[in-house]
């Protein structure tokens, strides 16, 4: 069977991905005999998976569910449906995410502005950039989206009640965040060692295969651990997501 993965490298990562994506495939697989490889890309530039053996369906259920699916035809896209997307990056007000659509022409999905306040600020007039900074929505983010209007020229969505549920987790941990882009989750947990973060970071977690985020010890300021983290990680992207700053700009979990 195959299937295109909602995952593709960034300028950083591209040289190892290929590496990174049969590595994970390799520990999904365990006992089970089938396999998984990278055989190449979509159009957009999203990784296409060939999945083969007598395991093959539970083996690509794995996959997809450890890296999402991409939607490249408009037609698998239901009018109200809940898929998972990636943001990118935007110039209007209004959040922009990759379902993968390719055919039959390249269309990203719209969750208007007037969405985001009323899902992430109770409806507060906060401006675009403030909601979008803090909530960490930059373009390599994966988001689950519930689409809410069909259109062949435009699809509208709002966040689905996963992502406000996984928001909501965050927030209510109390602990901060960052979250590094273009990065495999063992460079950012090489980094962490060689920056001797290690007490003040208890983890890592995968958004997809090159977004990772670092999550702070309770107490720690993710502020003042950028500049230390920044320091083995200088070609990256990093950005906050702090819950005392959400309750200060957006609103109350």
């Amino acid at each position: 069977m195959k299937v295109t993965l909602l995952q593709k490298p960034g300028p950083l990562t591209a040289p190892y991905f290929a590496s990174n994506l049969e590595k994970a495939f390799s520990e999904l697989k365990s006992d089970l005999s089938a396999s998984a490889k990278l055989v190449g890309t979509s159009r957009k530039g999203w990784a296409r998976v060939d999945v083969s053996g007598d395991d093959e369906e539970v083996l690509g259920e794995l996959v997809i569910r450890k890296f999402g699916l991409a939607r490249t035809d408009m037609n698998e896209v239901d009018g109200q449906g809940v898929y998972d997307g990636i943001v990118v990056t935007s110039t209007s007000e209004n959040l922009q995410l990759d379902l993968g659509i390719e055919t039959p022409r390249p269309l990203n999905v719209t969750i208007p502005l007037s969405v985001l306040r009323a899902q992430l600020t109770d409806g507060r007039q906060v401006a675009y950039r403030s909601i979008t900074e803090s909530y960490c929505l930059s373009a390599g983010v994966k988001v689950s989206t519930r689409i809410t209007g069909k259109k062949p020229e435009e699809i509208e969505a709002w966040l689905s009640d996963e992502q406000i549920s996984r928001f909501f987790g965050w927030f209510e941990t109390g602990l901060d965040r960052i979250v590094v882009f273009d990065c495999f989750k063992q460079q950012l947990e090489s980094a962490i060692a060689k920056s001797q973060l290690s007490r003040d970071i208890i983890y890592v977690e995968s958004i997809t295969l090159t977004t990772q985020v670092a999550v702070c010890k309770l107490g720690t300021d993710a502020i003042g651990m950028m500049p230390k983290l920044g320091s083995s990680l200088r070609q990256h992207e990093l950005k906050p997501f702090i819950p005392r700053r959400i309750m200060q700009r957006c609103r109350q979990w």
